[in-house]
């Protein structure tokens, strides 16, 4: 009796701790570390979201330069965006209290955590709209673990979002009842600062709730105009206060995301409108809904069993339930009419995670139902009951018939949840709010159903084990540490292993990947150029030659040791023989180091016919050679000579024109032969369309690696060990058919090559201090007509001088920094600070000097006990406190 008590007077601290035990035993039961050598690394979290929470913890503990630039955002550029959309929120500061080890471990802890808190902000919420005791958390883990929330365990940077919402939405019935705004304005601005891009979400959804609010709580006209004034002045102090943030990112959206925003839009729907039914099933959901699904929007059968019954009371006013059912057709048809879906994510199709704004849908579900049911203090009567039961045996009825269009549903699925929602109704039914042990019940009864949907849901995901993530990361850490003690310098570091495309930002240094939604599409489009594996969002060197090795600075490489037991955490992408003339210079445990002695650094001396020079989509060997061109300036040199490959022998498939198709079931396989006859590199171009793993390679047998992500030509080094032994390359069709028709073998001259590297070595800028967002170095130019050529993307906002005088850098091949020079002797200075920061700085000062005077001047402020409150006879009655 006591512990009851002593829980409800408590009951927003149980709210926050439910969530916790609750995952919390789920994740020791899947055996996450150290429970086990499990993990929350999944998808993109395991893929990239880690490494930048690697990066944050190296800002935040001694490089806070790195919050506005990063040299190892692939070949550098700007990081206040990124931190904006990934890595704002207060959370994060947990991964500080874990070593670089364990930061899968520190996820674990941040995860438990926002769930707690969305839990927390849920059931505060409910508690300001008059709910008290043990229903609070059992209302306040129905949110935490919604179908939203579990199927984006993964994008924790989102959840901040879902916990501000209810707090916003608390802050607009304040405002509504008192005209006061400081609760919204500060929760509003929050979710803005943690999140721009679900903070517009949570924009376009308070602008609908806000409408419910004044018809619930039945203003006046004059009543409406005071707080909806207040309501438009506060939301423009929030987006003020948060302009630091905001107009920089802003900026960088237009250079990098927003350049794919849709311009052409079909009025229609993107799926058949009744297959949103089986999304308020437990657990539904499975991988395949990722890339493209319908939204998740699970919220229990008692919270559905109340928004049903929301619409018939007569307890609510009619213009009430008008209202919000207008907003609810709204966001229904949000959810599959494709223009309105676009609206929602900012005019852009999003990549993978279809529907992101569906966690306003689980709230507002959830809002209707606490209305409706908090008027049922005693329950239900029988044609309320009739009229939810013919809805459940309705819905369970049509998706246990038509299971084969739910895929991520099974008869069991179905079935545990119309048992929840029958034992939901007999709940309703023998309710009397008047008993001691009512919440109690009820509570339990949504903690059970939500933790069987959490169940249901995360089983459906494998992940990462810790100790793949924890060995590879730590192998890689300890060759790059290799290398850094025996060169101290500004260099990039190749490897032919890649767990992910943000390695570098994990181990700290600088590389050449890059996976990130905030990426400028340039250098992409560089790369494909240049034969590399790229696409809207990332890039990744896996196919690099001599040529682009040396451009890119690129001075040390990471090859894995021949294969041992431990070989197999380190995931090759691609094959280096080339690697073996640059020469070893070390090795550690599981790989051997390789010094290029052509590397040019990150700056060098360069014709300045460079900045005429224009690559053409499609065709790397041409490029290379007309960038060899335009940096020495000579006239164009053909470097790469095609050579004959027999002809093809087939197995198990046929020519159809250049495709090959397969002619039955068994594996189907292309074989060319060659003859190298000198020592030079060799290279085979791939076409495009061997993309999403169309086709696997082995050379002589062994596995020539191909990525399996790219949209251009790629170039696949196939040097042989020993020129005059005949190559045998052997293509095995993944899929039906494979379009042969660009496939070309290059011979790249050597010499050719090796002279021209050396011209260009012989005047390169000796970096003489590199910061986090500066970098200064001496270069000596000794012909005229030449630039300083950097490997560093001439972006906006960098500040740069020569010999002290500003200059405004020239940009070469689309992407990169050039700086014509004159003969002599020259100290170079660049600075990077994003753009419109200080702006942004200058918005967010006046916009709090203005809520400041607010509060100071206004009755609604400093004053605001002298406020006579809206009459609150339209709210949400209290639901009884027992003891």
């Amino acid at each position: 009796m006591r512990i009851y008590r002593t829980l409800s007077r408590h009951a927003l601290v149980v709210a926050f701790c439910l969530p916790i035990l609750v995952m919390g035993v789920y994740f020791i039961g899947r055996g996450v570390y150290p429970f086990g050598n499990s993990s929350l690394l999944t998808v993109d979290m395991g893929q990239q979201y880690i490494d930048f929470y690697s990066y944050f913890r190296q800002t935040v503990l001694g490089h806070p330069g790195q919050l506005f630039y990063a040299f190892n955002k692939d070949l550098g550029g700007d990081m206040y965006g990124v931190f904006a959309y990934y890595l704002l929120s207060p959370f994060n500061l947990i991964v500080c209290l874990f070593p670089k080890s364990l930061l899968d471990v520190a996820i674990v802890v941040i995860t438990l955590a926002k769930y707690a808190s969305a839990s927390l902000a849920m059931a505060y919420y409910l508690y300001r709209r008059g709910w008290q005791g043990l229903w609070l958390p059992g209302w306040g883990m129905t949110y935490a673990l919604s179908g939203w929330m579990l199927a984006n365990q993964l994008n924790l940077m989102w959840f901040d979002a879902v916990i501000c919402l209810p707090l916003i939405a608390a802050g607009l019935d304040r405002l509504s009842a008192t005209h006061r705004p400081g609760l919204f304005i500060t929760w509003l601005t929050i979710s803005i600062i943690t999140n721009y891009y679900m903070a517009y979400m949570t924009c376009l959804f308070i602008c609908g709730y806000w409408g419910y609010v004044l018809c619930r709580d039945q203003h006046s006209w004059r009543s409406t105009w005071q707080v909806s004034w207040r309501f438009a002045y506060g939301s423009l102090l929030a987006a003020g206060t948060a302009a630091m943030v905001l107009l920089p990112t802003l900026y960088q959206l237009t250079q990098s995301k927003g350049t794919y925003t849709v311009t052409k839009v079909h009025w229609r729907f993107e799926y058949a409108p009744i297959k949103i039914l089986g999304k308020f099933f437990a657990g539904a959901f499975n991988f395949d809904q990722m890339p493209k699904g319908q939204p998740n929007l699970f919220v229990g059968s008692l919270a559905l069993i109340g928004v049903l019954l929301f619409f018939f009371l007569a307890k609510i006013p009619w213009r009430e339930r008008l209202v919000a059912g207008l907003w609810t057709i709204f966001l229904t048809l949000s959810m599959m009419v494709e223009p309105l879906d676009l609206l929602w994510h900012g005019f852009q199709f999003p990549v993978w995670y279809p529907y992101r704004f569906s966690y306003v849908v689980c709230f507002w579900l959830l809002v209707l139902a606490t209305r409706a049911l908090a008027l049922l203090p005693e329950g239900i009567n029988w044609w309320q009951l009739a009229l939810a039961l013919t809805a459940i045996l309705s819905a369970g009825g049509y998706v246990w018939l038509h299971l084969k269009s739910f895929s991520y549903l099974t008869n069991s699925q179905v079935l545990t949840t119309c048992l929840f929602a029958f034992f939901a109704l007999v709940l309703l039914s023998v309710r009397s709010d008047t008993r001691r042990y009512t919440p109690l019940v009820f509570m339990f009864f949504l903690i059970a159903e939500s933790a069987s949907n959490a169940v249901l849901t995360l089983n459906q995901l494998s992940y990462v084990s810790h100790s793949d993530y924890h060995t590879y990361t730590e192998a890689l850490r300890t060759g790059v540490t290799k290398v850094q003690a025996k060169h101290a310098g500004t260099y990039r570091i190749g490897k032919t292993v890649l767990r992910t495309k943000n390695d570098a930002m994990q181990v700290d240094y600088l590389g050449t990947d890059q996976f990130n939604s905030m990426f400028e599409p340039n250098i992409p489009k560089l790369f494909g150029q240049l034969g590399q594996a790229a696409g809207d969002g990332f890039v990744a060197y896996t196919n690099g030659t001599e040529i682009t090795d040396a451009f890119l600075d690129l001075k040390y490489w990471l090859d894995p040791k021949p294969l041992t037991k431990r070989h197999t955490f380190l995931p090759q992408v691609s094959a280096r023989p080339d690697l073996q003339r640059y020469g070893k210079s070390g090795q550690t445990a599981d790989f051997n180091l390789y010094t290029n002695p052509y590397a040019l650094g990150i700056g060098f001396a360069a014709d300045q016919a460079i900045l005429k020079t224009k690559l053409i989509d499609g065709m790397p060997v041409v490029n290379q050679e007309l960038l060899l061109s335009g940096l020495t300036g000579t006239g164009f040199q053909t470097l790469f000579s095609k050579e004959p490959l027999a002809d093809p022998t087939l197995k198990g498939a046929g020519w159809s024109g250049a495709t090959v198709k397969k002619t039955g079931s068994a594996i189907a396989t292309v074989t060319y032969t060659f003859t190298a006859t000198t020592t030079d590199p060799y290279y085979l171009q791939i076409p495009a369309s061997f993309t999403d793993s169309v086709v696997s390679l082995t050379q002589n047998g062994h596995n020539v690696p191909i990525y399996d992500t790219f949209r251009d030509p790629l170039l696949l080094n196939v040097t042989p060990t020993a020129p005059g032994t005949k190559q045998t390359l052997t293509f095995t069709l993944l899929k039906d058919s494979a379009d042969f028709g660009q496939l070309l073998l290059y011979r790249l001259n050597h010499a050719a090559v090796s002279a021209k590297l050396s011209q260009l070595k012989q005047s390169p800028l000796d970096v003489t201090q590199r910061g986090d967002r500066h970098l200064t170095g001496t270069i000596s130019i000794e012909a005229a007509q030449q630039v300083l050529m950097t490997t560093i993307p001439n972006i906006a906002g960098w500040h740069v001088t020569v010999d002290g005088h500003v200059v405004h850098p020239k940009t070469a091949l689309g992407l990169f920094m050039a700086i014509p020079l004159t003969r002599g002797q020259h100290t170079i200075k660049m600075q990077y600070t994003p753009p419109y920061l200080w702006w942004g700085v200058a918005i967010t000062l006046i916009s709090i000097g203005l809520r400041v005077l607010w509060w100071l001047l206004t009755p609604t402020g400093r004053h605001s006990h002298r406020v006579t409150k809206v009459p609150a006879n339209t709210a949400t009655p209290k639901v009884p406190k027992r003891d």
